[in-house]
C-alpha cells in the first residue's frame, strides 16, 4: 500500500490547494480541476476556495472578526478570540464572554488546565463593570458548563450548550439581569462545546 500524505497550501490569499503525494488516482468532484504528473497529483477548489478566502480576507480587513488583539512583540494583530481557543482548551474556556447593558459578563469555564487533576467546571458567572472597575458575582448557572456558547439577544444573555465533564451539552439558558435569574429554554437539536452563537438582524 503507497503512502499518501496530504498537504493543504494557501496561496495568494485567495485559492486553496490540495496536494497527494502518490501515484494512485480517484475520481474527481465536478467543481475540481486536476493537473497530474507522474510523482504527484494536484487538486484545486476553483470557486469555492477564492470566494471564501476573498471574503475572509475582506472581513480581516475591515476587523469584522477580530475581537482580541494578539501582541507578538511590538506589533499588535487583530484576530477573533478562535485563534486562541482553537489551540488551547485552557484559552477556549478564558474567552467565554459577553457585554449587557455595558456590563461584560464572563460565563462558567474551568479554573486550571484540563490536564490539572484538581481542575473544576464552573458555573459561576461574573459581570465586569468598566467605570468602577470591579467584577461581581452574579446568580449562577444552572449546571457547571465549560466551553459554553455565549451571545445577547435583546436584552438577554444567552448560555448554549457547552461541556460538563461528561457529557456535551444540549441545554439553553437565558440570564435577565434585572431579576438576576437563569431561566431554561429550548434545548438543541444536538449537544454541543465550544459552538459559535451568532445574533442576525432580521430584515
Amino acid at each position: 500500500m503507497k503512502f499518501r500524505h496530504l498537504v493543504i497550501s494557501y496561496q495568494h490569499g485567495v485559492s486553496l490547494a490540495v496536494y497527494r503525494l502518490s501515484g494512485a488516482s480517484h475520481p474527481l468532484p465536478p467543481h475540481c480541476d486536476m493537473d497530474s504528473c507522474s510523482s504527484e497529483e494536484f487538486y484545486q477548489a476553483v470557486h469555492h476556495a477564492e470566494q471564501t478566502f476573498r471574503k475572509m480576507e475582506t472581513y480581516l480587513k475591515q476587523q469584522q472578526l477580530c475581537d482580541v488583539i494578539l501582541i507578538a512583540g511590538n506589533r499588535k494583530i487583530p484576530a477573533h478570540r478562535l485563534v486562541l481557543s482553537s489551540v488551547s482548551d485552557y484559552f477556549a474556556a478564558m474567552f467565554t464572554m459577553a457585554t449587557c447593558d455595558g456590563f461584560l459578563y464572563a460565563v462558567g469555564g474551568h479554573d486550571a488546565p484540563a490536564s490539572n487533576h484538581c481542575s473544576r467546571l464552573l458555573d459561576y458567572v461574573e459581570r465586569y463593570d468598566p467605570k468602577t472597575d470591579t467584577w461581581t458575582m452574579v446568580a449562577p448557572l444552572s449546571m457547571p458548563r465549560d466551553a459554553v456558547g455565549v451571545c445577547l439577544l435583546g436584552d438577554k444573555l444567552y448560555a448554549v450548550g457547552g461541556y460538563d465533564g461528561q457529557t456535551y451539552l444540549n441545554t439553553m439558558e437565558a440570564y435577565d439581569p434585572q431579576t438576576n435569574e437563569w431561566t431554561q429554554m429550548a434545548s438543541l437539536n444536538i449537544g454541543r462545546a465550544g459552538a459559535c452563537v451568532v445574533v442576525i438582524k432580521q430584515p
